[in-house]
């Protein structure tokens, strides 16, 4: 090619185009690596990590351009855990199922995708997920609120018909969200914030199954330092609680807490804790007073906290205490170093535990205890309650069933009828395993303290000895349990 500059001819060789077309096709042989945005079918997200007892759960991922098929791994992208799934474009969260059952225990997950000719890297973004046995707990949860000077700027006069409105809120899994700060509102979330209405969130709920399991609703008294109290179950499919209630009057303002996970990230449930709740926005509505007449806010603006602004000081509002329902429980006592050995003998352990007071009785659902990771493989573990003869077991009163321990965590045995136990009486949990052998057990944690965890049931105690084939050492201690159950409405017959 020839080009005249000023006059002179200057001879020009292309080069461009060859280089251009080998850069495009370096270009279309990478395809840049997906990110995992979380296990949607887990119960709870705690800690970063996701926890639940789903062994074959959801996952949703974004890919950063177009492909046909993606897959979910294990080991940094060696192990296939889901078939090929057809994708479409970029656009979309994709929601890619596990296939092959994960076992008890954590997990990291990648992704790969690809297109007709190309593969993606393998996820630099993954989740963690610790598949927990089935397991259940029940909470006795009691708001407070807080309308008082101490949370309001100074100067600013309470309005004389200020109150709470009803909770409503619902127990759920971290596939869903009901509202959450930096999040539209929901046309039920607008409602309850401007109205104080439950009908429509409580329908938003209900229609959110099976991400939900159940509805939370709670009259709230009259007042600027009301109380509500209620009972919720939770489940290792569903561990995490949402609750709202408006601060009225007021144009959209509300108070509440968002997905609070209550089983953390090491399988074992919460036993207690206190929240505090602050005052949040719902972008639904205008005003800057205790006011419900005021114009939609247009468009509507994402939820925002609006502690330390306009008339709310940096103090809660409300707040809201959790804990959990057990007869007897250790399990929020410190760990003492090493383990108790069942299914190397014949012998069992048993742990004695002595009931309350009530004259109807008890009611004894399930039991919790603490593994660490086992040794060889024993065979099917037996968890038995039994009744007491001078300190040691005597008659078989109920067996408890659930899944092997086979990692370090927290199980859960339910009882598949009720297991009624006597008032102010010595009964035993017995730990044993079927066809024992040598060099093979399950490995039982124990506390290094004498003392039953906040919440124990009045008169519900712990043996501190052990009865069985343990080491000489630990004999002293007590294993991790906990006992669920509740006070029987008819007496023993």
């Amino acid at each position: 090619m020839y080009v005249v500059l000023a006059g002179v001819v200057v001879l020009a060789v292309i080069l461009g185009s060859p280089a251009a077309g080998l850069e495009m096709d370096t270009q279309k042989m990478y395809l840049a690596p997906p990110s995992i945005h979380g296990v949607v079918t887990a119960g709870a997200l705690y800690d970063g990590t996701y926890v639940g007892s789903d062994t074959t759960p959801t996952v949703s991922v974004m890919v950063p351009e177009g492909g046909d098929t993606l897959t979910l791994y294990l080991d940094n992208c060696t192990n296939a855990i889901s078939p090929p799934t057809n994708i479409s474009d970029s656009t979309d969260t994709h929601m890619v199922d596990v296939t092959a059952e994960l076992g008890v225990g954590t997990h990291i997950i990648y992704a790969k995708y690809n297109n007709t000719s190309h593969t993606s890297e393998c996820s630099v973004e993954t989740v963690t997920y610790n598949v927990i046995p089935p397991t259940e707990a029940a909470y006795r949860v009691v708001f407070k609120g807080a309308f008082t000077k101490d949370a309001l700027i100074p100067d600013v006069v309470i309005p004389g018909n200020a109150h709470f409105t009803t909770l409503i809120g619902g127990v759920h899994n971290a596939g869903v969200s009901l509202w959450e700060v930096g999040g539209l509102a929901s046309p039920g979330t607008e409602r309850m914030a401007e109205l104080g209405t439950t009908g429509t969130l409580r329908s938003e709920v209900i229609a959110s199954q099976p991400h939900t399991s159940d509805v939370i609703e709670a009259g709230v008294d009259f007042g600027v330092t009301p109380s509500a109290a209620f009972e919720v179950e939770m489940s290792g499919k569903h561990a995490s609680m949402t609750l709202a209630t408006m601060i009225a009057p007021s144009p959209d303002w509300f108070a509440g807490v968002s997905s609070m996970p209550l089983l953390q990230s090491d399988g074992s449930w919460r036993d207690h804790g206190l929240v505090e709740l602050f005052p949040y926005d719902a972008g639904t509505e205008n005003g800057d007073g205790f006011s419900l007449n005021n114009d939609a806010t247009t468009p509507h603006q994402t939820i925002m906290s609006i502690r330390d602004m306009g008339k709310f000081l940096g103090g809660p509002i409300a707040t809201l205490q959790f804990e959990r329902i057990y007869l007897v429980s250790n399990l929020a006592q410190e760990n003492s170093p090493g383990s108790l050995f069942v299914g190397h003998t014949p012998d069992g352990i048993s742990q004695a535990f002595h009931t309350g007071p009530d004259t109807n009785g008890y009611v004894l659902y399930s039991l919790t205890a603490g593994f660490d990771s086992l040794a060889g493989s024993p065979g099917d573990i037996r968890i038995s309650i039994a009744s007491d003869d001078s300190g040691v077991p005597k008659d078989l009163i109920g067996t408890l069933y659930g899944n092997n321990p086979v990692s370090k965590g927290y199980y859960t045995f339910t009882a598949d009828d009720e297991i009624r136990l006597d008032a102010d009486t010595t009964y035993h949990v017995v730990f044993s395993v079927d066809n024992p052998l040598p060099g093979n057990a399950y490995r039982l944690m124990f506390t290094a303290s004498n003392t039953e965890d906040a919440g124990t049931a009045s008169g519900w105690t712990i043996a501190d000895t052990l009865q069985g084939s343990v080491h000489d050492t630990y004999k002293d201690n007590s294993p991790k349990i906990s006992i669920q159950g509740e006070t029987a409405t008819t007496p023993t017959e």
